[in-house]
């Protein structure tokens, strides 16, 4: 049983990989205190782009489903002006949350207009590629 614990990695071994026993050579003492609560402007300030990107996709769904497609672009761009109109004179205690809102509203604009351009842009790739296709046929056609 002794020799099992002065194998390297063995549980409750005080070694390190190499055989050596670990040191704290700093001269300071370890202590293990508990992690404070976040407060909850500091878990909206690190949460708060993954919030407006979830609150935009929602947005540009919804905008899609129901019809308002190219009205969520106009209100995306209104929000955004908006808001930079106005920044300056909120408390940060408001600017956060209302950063958030005109970051949704913006990407939700974005992704409606930007769905419809990816499927025009692959019906352009798909015809060239039919195209390119028809030629290589007509060209097996001469042989």
């Amino acid at each position: 049983m002794l020799a099992a614990a002065a194998q390297p990695g063995a549980a409750g071994c005080a070694y390190s990989a190499g055989g050596m026993a670990r040191w704290n050579i700093s001269g300071d003492t370890v202590t293990l205190e508990e992690r404070g609560r976040r407060s909850p402007t500091q878990w909206l300030r690190q949460n708060s782009l993954r919030i407006a990107v979830i609150l935009g996709l929602a947005e540009a769904i919804a905008a899609w489903l129901y019809g308002f497609k190219f009205l969520m672009m106009v209100i995306g761009v209104a929000a955004v002006f908006g808001y930079l109109n106005i920044r300056h004179r909120l408390p940060n205690a408001v600017r956060r949350p209302l950063w958030v809102v005109m970051m949704a509203q913006a990407i939700a604009g974005l992704l409606v207009p930007a769905v419809y351009a990816g499927i025009a842009i692959a019906v352009v790739v798909g015809t060239i590629m039919l195209l390119v296709l028809i030629l290589v046929m007509l060209g097996d056609r001469r042989r």
